[in-house]
C-alpha cells in the first residue's frame, strides 16, 4: 500500500501531465492555424502588390504609350499626373510633367485622377440617410381656369415657383431614405516605394516587358519567391510561401487556383 504522502504526489504529478498534455494539443492545433494565417495573409499583400504595379503599369501605358522597367519612376509618374489634375481640372491633354529626374511628357485625359483614385484604394460600403421633401404644389390650367396639383421634389421647387403658372404650395411632407454607396477616398493609398518590394524576401518583383509584337507590347509582373520558399517556425514547424504568381498583360494567374 502507498502511503498518502506518495498517493498525493502520484496524483499532483498526474495532474500537471494532464495539464501539460493539454497544452501541447492546444500549439499542435494554434501554431499550424497561425502559421496558414500569415500564409495566407503575405500571399495576398504580394499580390495585392503586384496588382498595384500591374495597374499603374496600365495608366503608365495610357499617359506614355510605353511601359517602364523602373519601379520608383512609375509610381513617381502616376503619383504627378494624378495630384496635377486635382490641382488643374484643365491639365489635359499634351502636358509635361517635372518629376525628380527630369521632364516627360505625357498625353492625359480628363478623369484621369478618378480612375487612379478608384483603382488604388480600399472600396468602403458606406449607409446614407438623406431626407427628401415634397412639396404639394398647385399650377394655374390655361385651358380649364382650373388649378391643377402637382407633387414636386425640393430640387425642383425653385422652377415651379418661379413659373408664371404657380398658383401655391398647398403643403409639404418630409421622408428619410437610405442610400448604400461606395467611398473610395476614405481608404484611399498612395504608391510607395514599397510596394515594389516582396513582403518576404524584401527584393523587388520581376518586371518583364515583351515587345516581339511592337505595337502590343505585353508586361509581367512577377514574384521573386520559389514555390518552395520555407521558412521554420517554432523549431518544428514550416513557413510554406506557396504560389505567389504573377501578372501577364492584365491577367493574374492565381485567378483560376
Amino acid at each position: 500500500m502507498y502511503s498518502q504522502d506518495i498517493l498525493d504526489r502520484k496524483i499532483g504529478a498526474l495532474d500537471w501531465g494532464i495539464i501539460f498534455s493539454i497544452l501541447i494539443l492546444f500549439l499542435i492545433i494554434y501554431i499550424p492555424r497561425s502559421i496558414w494565417m500569415e500564409e495566407s495573409e503575405i500571399r495576398n499583400d504580394a499580390r495585392e502588390r503586384m496588382l498595384d504595379i500591374s495597374n499603374s503599369q496600365d495608366f503608365y501605358f495610357e499617359l506614355t504609350g510605353k511601359y517602364s522597367t523602373n519601379g520608383e519612376h512609375l509610381f513617381e509618374l502616376i503619383e504627378a499626373a494624378m495630384d496635377s489634375l486635382i490641382a488643374d481640372s484643365t491639365f489635359t491633354g499634351s502636358q509635361s510633367l517635372n518629376l525628380s529626374d527630369g521632364k516627360y511628357a505625357i498625353n492625359i485625359e480628363r478623369g484621369f485622377e478618378v480612375k487612379v483614385d478608384t483603382t488604388f484604394s480600399d472600396a468602403v460600403i458606406m449607409r446614407k440617410v438623406k431626407l427628401d421633401t415634397i412639396y404639394t404644389v398647385g399650377m394655374k390650367n390655361g385651358d380649364s381656369g382650373g388649378v391643377d396639383t402637382l407633387f414636386v421634389n425640393v430640387r425642383d421647387l425653385k422652377s415651379f415657383t418661379n413659373d408664371e403658372m404657380f398658383y401655391d404650395i398647398f403643403s409639404s411632407d418630409t421622408t428619410s431614405r437610405t442610400e448604400i454607396v461606395t467611398d473610395y477616398l476614405r481608404k484611399k493609398y498612395h504608391l510607395s516605394n514599397e510596394r515594389l518590394y516582396c513582403p518576404i524576401t524584401h527584393e523587388k518583383f520581376y518586371f518583364d516587358i515583351d515587345e516581339s509584337d511592337s505595337e502590343n507590347p505585353i508586361f509581367t509582373v512577377s514574384s521573386p519567391v520559389p514555390d518552395d520558399y520555407t521558412e521554420p517556425r517554432f523549431l518544428v514547424f514550416q513557413f510554406e510561401a506557396g504560389r505567389h504568381g504573377s501578372i501577364k498583360g492584365g491577367i493574374t494567374t492565381w485567378a483560376s487556383e
